[in-house]
Formats: structure tokens, sequence, C-alpha cells
């Protein structure tokens, strides 16, 4: 960022490269579709650029980048509180690849799992959605995603401990019981 900030567009290019695939999944799993997620990834990046001249070193980019998304998320939130839209997506888990299926049934085994791991996390409460979101798409710590999130470490904490469980529950039970 350094050096984006000092005039580099290739360090532009490689900050891009790096970051648009955790940052656009973190999008998408905390609106409403595709491409609202889309939109805001531009509007993410937007600010990033007009931003970087405000940058300081004082963190890790990560948590720089994720405070402007959280930002960006709460902005989204509050225009479109009115209506009531959904916090989550009807999109697939995009970071969940999956190797060597050579039959249909495997297919189906994987296609199955992906959404019931998006119905579980559908089910989760906004706050630990993003908690969760922040610990699984990028390498920043607890302490970090409290900055992020602006609340205290032992609140990120517990967010993530209890989507944890939420999602365990979730799991277990549509394993148990197939249900979707």
């Amino acid at each position: 960022m350094i050096d984006f900030k000092a005039g580099d567009l290739m360090a532009f290019n490689l900050l891009y490269a790096r970051h648009k695939g955790p940052s656009y999944r973190y999008m998408l799993k905390q609106c409403s579709d595709q491409s609202m997620a889309d939109d805001l990834m531009q509007e993410l990046w937007g600010k990033l650029i007009n931003a970087k001249e405000s940058y300081e070193p004082t963190a890790k980019f990560t948590t720089w980048l994720y405070t402007i998304a959280h930002h960006v998320l709460v902005d989204h939130h509050r225009r479109f509180a009115r209506q009531q839209l959904p916090l989550e997506s009807d999109t697939d888990v995009e970071s969940l690849t999956i190797v060597d299926i050579h039959s249909p049934e495997q297919q189906t085994v994987a296609n199955q799992q992906k959404k019931t791991i998006n119905y579980c996390l559908k089910r989760l409460p906004a706050i630990q959605l993003e908690t969760f979101l922040l610990k699984q798409e990028t390498d920043l710590n607890l302490e970090q995603i409290a900055e992020i999130v602006d609340c205290s470490l032992e609140a990120a904490k517990s967010r993530l401990r209890y989507a944890y469980q939420s999602l365990r529950k979730c799991l277990s039970l549509n394993i148990v019981t197939g249900e979707q």
C-alpha cells in the first residue's frame, strides 16, 4: 500500500489481485445478491483508492481494508434498512473447491453440502456472520477483527464462539435430517 500511495499503479494491481477474492466473498455473504456484492466491491476499492493518501502503516493492510469494507457494509445496510433486505446471499459458497468429482452421486453430495453450508450461514445473526467471515476469509487475528467491527476483543471472541456453535448445531441437524 505504501508503494501505491507513492504512485506505483502496479502496487495497486498486486493489492487488488491478492485481496479481491476474500473481500468479494466477505461482501457476497453479507449482502442480498451477487450484483449488490459487485457494487459494494466497486465502492470498497473506490474508497480505498480515494483514501490512499490517509493510509498510515500503523496496522496490517488487511485490517485497514476490512475496516473500510465494514463501513461500506454498514452504509449499505443503513440505506436499505427500511426495505428489510436479508444480510445473506443465495449464491453458493465460492470458497469451497471441489476436486476430483467423478460421478453424478459425488456431484450431488457436494452440491448438497454447499446448500447446507449456505443455509446454516444464512441463519447466523449479522454480527456473528461478519466476525466468522472475517476470521475465515482473511489472515486477521481476533484483535484486528475486533478493531474492524468496533467491539472489544472479548465481544469478538464471543461472537466467533457463538457462530461456531450455531454452525455446528445447524450442520449436525442438516446432516441428520437432510433438511434444507
